[in-house]
């Protein structure tokens, strides 16, 4: 069932069940990783963007948007907004990145001329390290 079929706006999902809708252990590391790097909490909200809708999980620390997650089955999806002034870090990255999520950057969209967009999906521990090196970009961890 469609995700936000299974927990429309009026049924906050518990974060327990977003773990077992996803599947995955990935879901895990990603709360570990913002926990141990940057001691960053989630915020679970409810979006009716038409392209995703339903409940998501932001991360944010210091004012820095680390990313929105949409649970999918099997994965998830981040949504990541790489700022103007971070270009040059972020081209430092780029040969690090799998050519896929390499290729999202490369032709992400210009969001309210304050950055890049994009959103990839993650499912394999390959592209949940490329989103943390993308987010190291963002904001160096606090370890």
């Amino acid at each position: 069932m469609e995700w936000h079929i299974l927990f429309p706006q009026t049924h906050q999902p518990r974060y327990e069940e977003i773990e077992d809708y996803i599947g995955n252990p990935l879901w895990k590391s990603l709360f570990d990783f913002m926990e141990n790097s940057y001691k960053a909490k989630p915020k679970m909200t409810y979006s009716v963007c038409t392209e995703k809708p339903g409940w998501n999980v932001k991360f944010q620390k210091s004012g820095q948007a680390l990313g929105t997650f949409y649970p999918e089955v099997g994965g998830f999806s981040v949504f990541m907004v790489i700022a103007y002034r971070l270009g040059a870090e972020a081209e430092a990255v780029l040969p690090k990145l799998s050519p896929e999520i390499r290729a999202y950057y490369e032709n992400a969209g210009d969001f309210m001329k304050v950055g890049k967009y994009f959103m990839f999906r993650i499912e394999k521990e390959s592209e949940l390290e490329d989103y943390k090196k993308l987010c190291v970009v963002k904001l160096k961890p606090k370890y």
